[in-house]
């Protein structure tokens, strides 16, 4: 692509060095000779506005292209600080649910260690019984005051065994239970560390996705400065339009040979898309001089001379397209580009109202409409406010 704009650019150039010379040199008298030379130029120039064309559909694509990657970097973005929104979720309820969990071991730990003291008890009483057999029944009757004493201590006896037994059960049912809780919450920490890492994986992708796009938003970005630069070959080359208009004009010294009230050029068609001096252009999004105004029509519009003059060029003119400048004498003259057919021919003699061609977009286009220019002595003016020579679409 760098390749192909370079290429471009180069040709742009060759406009000026070879078209010019040539046209200027040839226009003077306008013998069959000044003819000849002057197609030879269009020729020339026609195979170098091929490229032109193409640098201008580039530039389109380019502009189209990076509103769509710049577009889908702000969906990635979006969804990037989604997931990233999601995972600081996660990361607070896994830190609530080891919260949990660590307060859950804790209560798991004490009930441990009285499950053990009570084991303990348990156990040293179960020996005693077991050792002393007998004896301890015996212990208890030889004790005991009376018949009913005896029985109430023997009783009594065999309850804190029943008892140590009981409250056994329980401390290990409690423990049973903290430890289904601790397993469920770490079940529940794991499903959602699970969770976080297909969103981590999630936000890598996309973050891979954005660095792409970003990537190529700046290969996009270099694309446009190389068009950039063949647009200032075009804006160059308007510069040496404007002289070649005015040495011209200087041979043929003519005097004005207009009505001196300029036509509006497209009937019927009175929409300014765009005005005259400084202004966002409408492919490189930068601030341009506009060396005349917009005038939005359909295709094939009719375009008529805004008033009488000489064809001093009828042809394709680089980003301007297809263009018809006509010499009205007296160091004015008039332009209509982008057009999509041209009516004149080269040295003819044309009237105000006479078709001159048709609304187009050919060029550095970004739709059908009419570039229309005023030059006087091969500077530009306003078109609708220059104090002489203007136009009005009422």
């Amino acid at each position: 692509m760098h390749k192909r704009m370079v290429v471009l650019i180069a040709c742009l150039v060759g406009i000026a060095l070879v078209v010019f010379p040539i046209l200027s040199a040839a226009s003077s008298a306008m013998t069959e000779e000044d003819r000849l030379a002057i197609e030879r130029a269009r020729q020339q120039q026609e195979e170098i506005d091929k490229k032109v064309e193409d640098l201008a559909k580039e530039q389109q694509r380019i502009a189209s292209e990076q509103k769509t990657v710049l577009g889908e970097m702000k969906v990635l973005s979006g969804q990037i600080g989604v997931l990233e929104k999601e995972m600081n979720e996660l990361d607070a309820q896994i830190a609530e649910k080891e919260a949990q969990i660590d307060s859950l071991s804790n209560d798991i730990g004490i009930k441990t260690e009285e499950v053990n003291l009570r084991n303990q008890y348990f156990d040293e009483r179960l020996n005693q019984i077991y050792r002393d057999g007998d004896m301890s029944v015996l212990d208890v009757l030889f004790d005991s005051a009376s018949i009913t004493d005896f029985l109430t201590r023997y009783d009594l006896m065999q309850r804190v065994v029943e008892n140590d037994i009981v409250l056994l059960t329980e401390l290990r049912q409690a423990k049973a239970e903290l430890e289904a809780q601790k397993a469920e919450l770490e079940e529940i920490r794991s499903s959602l560390e699970a969770e976080k890492i297909v969103r981590e994986d999630k936000s890598a992708e996309l973050n891979r996705q954005w660095s792409t796009q970003n990537r190529l938003s700046r290969e996009l970005q270099a694309d446009l400065a190389l068009s950039r630069e063949a647009e200032d070959e075009l804006n160059a080359l308007s510069k040496q339009l404007e002289k070649f208009v005015a040495d011209i004009q200087s041979k043929y010294k003519e005097a004005y040979m207009g009505s001196g009230t300029l036509a509006w050029p497209t009937p019927g068609n009175t929409r300014i898309t765009s005005e005259y001096g400084y202004r966002l252009h409408p492919i490189y999004r930068v601030n341009r001089f506009h060396s005349g105004i917009d005038i939005g029509a359909p295709r094939e519009a009719k375009v008529i001379a805004a008033d009488s003059g000489r064809v001093i060029m009828a042809t394709t003119y680089g980003g301007f397209g297809k263009t018809v400048i006509l010499d009205h004498g007296g160091g004015v003259a008039t332009q209509y580009s982008h057009l999509n057919s041209i009516s004149v021919s080269q040295g003819a003699m044309v009237y105000k109202g006479d078709k001159v061609g048709g609304v187009g977009t050919t060029g550095l286009s970004t739709g059908n409409h009419l570039h229309f220019q005023i030059m006087i002595n091969g500077s530009t003016v306003d078109p609708l406010n220059n104090g002489q020579y203007f136009v009005s679409p009422k």
